[in-house]
């Protein structure tokens, strides 16, 4: 009887293709900014890191923008202005379709924070909606690639260990912390190359 194995997607530009700055002009124009106050603010203050473990809720972090930048926008409207930057990776369809055909269950592994995940939700993207038995979540779990936590929060939502699970995200410090655990990877950079990788995975252990 073969192993049950399983296969995690990173989300943000594995899934979908996003840019931070795209999400920081959205606010700045919303917040009447300069866009490297709000790159400051969001990305080199802790505010995001916060936001994406969990540590504040989606109103917190609204409230905390208003405060530091002196506005009273809606919490939808700067929920919104930071979500609104993501575009579908269509390409990444082939490598779901390959992983389904080899009766391998997939999932989501993700840094990120509700926002995002609820706007993304919403999105009718054929790569978000119908593929997936389990979904990780950093705000959900409290924890965030590279640090361990997320990491056994996902193996213990499988099932699996070691090279029973492949992961693929296209950071280089997700990737290590994962194959530290023994997980088989893929840095992405495309889908050509991690077609190839998939497929090597799944005929070794078939």
């Amino acid at each position: 009887m073969s192993r049950p194995r399983f296969v995690y997607f990173d989300l943000g530009n594995v899934l979908a293709l996003f840019d931070h700055r795209i999400a920081a002009q959205n606010l700045a124009d919303a917040c009447g900014r300069s866009l490297d106050e709000v790159m400051n603010k969001l990305f080199v203050t802790d505010l995001q890191q916060r936001y994406e473990t969990g540590l504040v809720t989606s109103q917190q972090y609204a409230d905390e923008i208003n405060q530091a930048f002196n506005t009273q926008l809606s919490h939808e409207a700067i929920l919104r202005a930071i979500s609104d930057m993501f575009q579908p990776n269509l390409p990444i369809v082939q490598a779901l379709e390959l992983v389904q055909k080899s009766n391998i269950l997939m999932g989501v592994l993700s840094n990120t924070c509700e926002a995002h995940w609820q706007w993304l939700m919403n999105e009718d993207w054929p790569m978000l909606h119908g593929w997936y038995k389990h979904i990780v979540l950093s705000y959900e779990v409290f924890s965030m690639k590279p640090d361990a936590g997320i990491y056994i929060a996902s193996e213990r939502m499988c099932g699996c260990l070691g090279d029973q699970i492949f992961f693929t995200d296209d950071r280089a410090d997700n990737i290590q912390a994962a194959a530290s655990r023994g997980w088989a990877t893929h840095q992405f950079q495309g889908i050509s190359g991690l077609i190839q990788s998939l497929t090597q995975w799944i005929e070794a252990g078939s």
